[in-house]
């Protein structure tokens, strides 16, 4: 990314960037932490700044009204008709009842009849045995959270597949849609996981199951209810979520201890501190990088007034990586205490399913790092994905030794 000295431009589309932001995010935290970049959004990118602005009513979770997926255009885009009932883009009071509703049903479920993550894992790494090298991602972190996060909801061992590849779609709900193949390709994706949830709904209405579907459609809190199309529209999101939420941090928490040999033997020797490992991996590489926001009137932060409808990215990635709020921030240390990262969010919008989502990377990296001796990285430097606002591996092949 060239620069004029003194300068400092946020373009999060540009290789090096994707490449690695931190040095970035650095000038940008020193030089102008809360920055107006070239497209016009303004860039937060301080730990105090970005955790006030997470915590503000006036920043709204809501489409930009120039996005493709604003309301307005409902008429026009299911994509818009999608981001309209998911509670990523509603702003209370029409917030509330909604994640009250699926944050109990889930946790319930989740409680009643918790996945058994640990046997998925070892039969996923067992298929690999002899073979002595495996994609981390694509060959076990992606079918593990699609095996858990079916499990869960109950959805068929035969439809996984199907689903995984609408979710891979569903994800560019988050993004500025770029090009007109993208957005065919999102409501193409869209129609088809709106149909199918929309049958498997009509049969568990039918016949209730122990899963959270049924829990979902049972939901009440006094009057209030999911209507049919939030109630397929928030298992496009679940499943959705499930999946890229644990792929992208099992990758990302392993690239980072294989990428730092000693942390990775004081795991071995110590995996008691497999919780806290996981939780110092999110914070240091964040698979959610940064958040949208719009004003929904003039707003002062930092020195900077932010006008009415103008966008913000929210970057956690920086946040996690600032002096301020951490010792020596970008240094990787398994036994990191008071680790507030903000990997999952904070506040009103904080990921309901990150008590899975950690157990599962957890659980997934124990079962590795038991089960594969000799690990290293078999093709570095790691390949990262060119996607706004996440930092996803494009694949995390590993060799060990066979057994």
């Amino acid at each position: 990314m060239k620069q004029e000295p003194g300068s400092v431009t946020f373009n999060p589309l540009d290789l090096e960037f994707v490449n690695d932001p931190y040095p970035i995010y650095a000038r940008l935290r020193e030089q102008d932490p809360v920055h107006r970049s070239p497209m016009g959004i303004w860039v937060i990118t301080r730990y105090s700044d970005v955790l006030a602005a997470l915590r503000d009513p006036r920043l709204s979770n809501e489409p930009s009204p120039y996005a493709v997926v604003h309301r307005r255009n409902s008429h026009r885009y299911l994509a818009a008709q999608v981001a309209n009932n998911i509670i990523p883009f509603m702003d209370p009071p029409r917030h509330g009842i909604p994640r009250k509703l699926i944050g109990q049903a889930f946790h319930a479920r989740l409680d009643a009849t918790p996945p058994d993550i640990e046997g998925i894992a070892g039969r996923l790494l067992d298929r690999f045995r002899a073979r002595g090298e495996v994609d981390i991602i694509g060959e076990f972190g992606t079918p593990l959270s699609v095996a858990v996060i079916s499990d869960l909801l109950g959805i068929p061992e035969r439809d996984q597949g199907r689903l995984k590849q609408w979710s891979e779609a569903f994800f560019y709900l988050f993004t500025a849609i770029s090009s007109k193949p993208v957005l065919d390709r999102l409501e193409h994706a869209l129609a088809e996981f709106r149909l199918y949830l929309s049958n498997l709904i009509q049969a568990r209405a039918q016949r209730p199951g122990n899963d959270l579907i049924s829990e979902l459609i049972q939901a009440r809190d006094g009057e209030h209810r999911l209507s049919e199309i939030e109630l397929i529209d928030t298992c496009m999101l679940l499943f959705s979520d499930g999946v890229e939420n644990v792929d992208s941090g099992i990758g990302n928490t392993l690239a980072s201890l294989l990428s730092h040999p000693s942390e990775l033997a004081r795991l071995r020797e110590r995996p008691e501190l497999v919780q806290r490992a996981v939780d110092e991996c999110l914070r240091y590489e964040s698979p959610a990088q940064f958040i949208p926001r719009v004003a929904s009137e003039d707003i002062s932060l930092g020195e900077k007034l932010i006008r009415k409808n103008a966008g913000a990215f929210l970057i956690l990635g920086s946040a996690n990586r600032d002096p301020a709020q951490f010792s020596e921030p970008d240094k990787l240390d398994i036994t990191r205490e008071q680790n507030h990262h903000l990997a999952f969010g904070r506040g009103r919008h904080s990921c309901i399913g990150a008590p899975l989502v950690r157990l599962e990377i957890e659980i997934g990296t124990r079962v590795v790092l038991r089960k594969l001796r000799n690990l290293k990285l078999k093709n570095p430097p790691l390949r990262w994905a060119p996607r706004m606002g996440h930092r996803w591996l494009e694949n995390l092949v590993v060799a060990f030794t066979p057994y």
